[in-house]
């Protein structure tokens, strides 16, 4: 019997470690997948197709149904996909459109997720709650973001986002050689990649990379040349143990550095940054600098302000082959058409797929494949 018993507990055992292995062999292929191989096309202010907009569904209060809001007025029908982009839904089954707005109502009866006002401002103490309202880490705000495709006619800023002249000469210069850069990334949690769906935490169809690794995928497909990325992004950092960092920045011989802090930083905020931008000059006299503004928190309890304060200083530190990455301002554009529970992976302080994209876009912006000129 001692020995029937044993052989079970064994059986179990091994059975239990090869589920244990095939959950880890299965974890490291979508991390695989996570990073090679997706790469960005044009950006959302230049092009006449919103492709992937994430749609969080919410029902108002005093409303029967619930309704998702569009950045663009659709010119046609449009496609609605599971987070997933697998399964499509059907409208009139799942949710209705009137030609003309940028509206979605949901059915009575759609299978589209959809939280409703009160759910959004849970009461104090609730658990997923965050200040005043609903958060959570994880995949958990990307299952419920459907995402719609669409054309459209109209656009979203009054003028186009303008393009800056080419200040990252060097590394520029390389890529259009053909030659292999090394770029890294400094910088907290959204660069860690926090909320992206190929992020370990969550790892969700599709897998999405975070920004550093789109921009490095993207360079490497528009150009030809090698691009190698070292990302010490750290959830929580602020700009003071960036610059404890930049010696591991230095042991890595940059050609590009991303300094993205801004989200955890309050006191002194000018002083560190200036700081960590002059040590990295000094101890990298051959890399290009990006200074990257970052996203908004929830104006639900925080307003941009000071966000805009950041983007406007770190701009006033550019010097010669450094430029700013303004993610602040079209964030905040962004904001004026869509929720922000839409473009959030935490519904806080962390973009999604679609905020990612957009950090990658504006990063992208600096380092075109054909020569700008000042006009």
């Amino acid at each position: 019997m001692k020995n029937i018993m044993t052989g079970a507990v064994l059986g179990i055992f091994c059975g239990s470690m090869m589920l244990m292995a095939d959950e880890a062999s299965d974890k490291a292929e979508k991390l695989e997948r996570s990073g090679p191989g997706m790469v960005l096309g044009e950006p959302l202010w230049r092009s006449v197709a919103s492709d992937n907009e994430p749609v969080l569904f919410i029902q108002e209060e005093g409303k029967p149904l619930a309704t998702g809001k569009l950045l663009f007025i659709p010119s046609e029908k449009f496609r609605i996909t599971h987070p997933d982009l697998k399964m499509q839904y059907e409208e009139g089954k799942d949710y209705t459109w009137k030609p003309g707005t940028n509206i979605i109502e949901l059915t009575p009866n759609s299978r589209i997720p959809f939280k409703t006002h009160a759910q959004m401002m849970p009461p104090k103490d609730s658990p997923n709650m965050f200040a005043t309202v609903l958060h959570s880490e994880g995949r958990f705000f990307h299952d419920l973001q459907v995402q719609v495709s669409y054309w459209h006619k109209t656009d979203l800023w009054k003028e186009p986002y303008k393009q800056q002249p080419e200040r990252l000469t060097r590394v520029l210069a390389k890529l259009r050689a053909k030659q292999p850069i090394k770029l890294v990334a400094l910088g907290d949690s959204i660069t860690q990649g926090f909320n992206a769906s190929g992020f370990e935490p969550a790892l969700a169809e599709p897998y999405q990379p975070c920004y550093p690794q789109l921009v490095a995928n993207t360079l490497q497909k528009r150009f030809g040349s090698k691009v190698t990325l070292v990302n010490f992004g750290a959830a929580g950092a602020e700009a003071g143990w960036g610059i404890e960092m930049v010696p591991k920045v230095t042991a890595e011989k940059p050609d590009l550095v991303f300094l993205a802090f801004g989200m955890n930083d309050g006191g002194s905020y000018d002083k560190k940054m200036t700081k960590m931008r002059d040590d990295v000059i000094a101890a990298n006299p051959g890399a290009d600098i990006v200074m990257v503004s970052p996203m908004t928190m929830n104006p639900l309890f925080a307003g941009a302000e000071g966000f805009v304060w950041k983007a406007k200083f770190l701009g006033e530190l550019v010097k010669q082959n450094m430029a700013l990455a303004d993610v602040t301002t079209p964030w905040i554009e962004i904001l004026k058409k869509k929720n922000f529970s839409d473009i959030s992976g935490n519904n806080v302080n962390h973009p999604n797929d679609f905020g990612h994209r957009l950090y990658a876009h504006v990063i992208l912006e600096l380092l075109p494949v054909t020569p700008v000129t000042a006009k």
